[in-house]
């Protein structure tokens, strides 16, 4: 009983950090996106509101 106690709670575990990782996960930025954020920084046009 204690073993099906201690698999239960490995498969919670397991599940939660699957779900974190799945929200927590960042799409990479293309290299346009790149491209685009370099030249906006190099121009002084942070993006971030003030």
């Amino acid at each position: 009983m204690l073993a099906y106690c201690c698999i239960a709670i490995l498969f919670l575990f397991v599940a939660s950090q699957t779900v974190l990782y799945w929200v927590r996960r960042k799409t990479t930025p293309s290299p346009a996106d790149i491209d685009a954020r370099l030249v906006s920084i190099v121009n002084g046009e942070s993006g971030r509101p003030t």
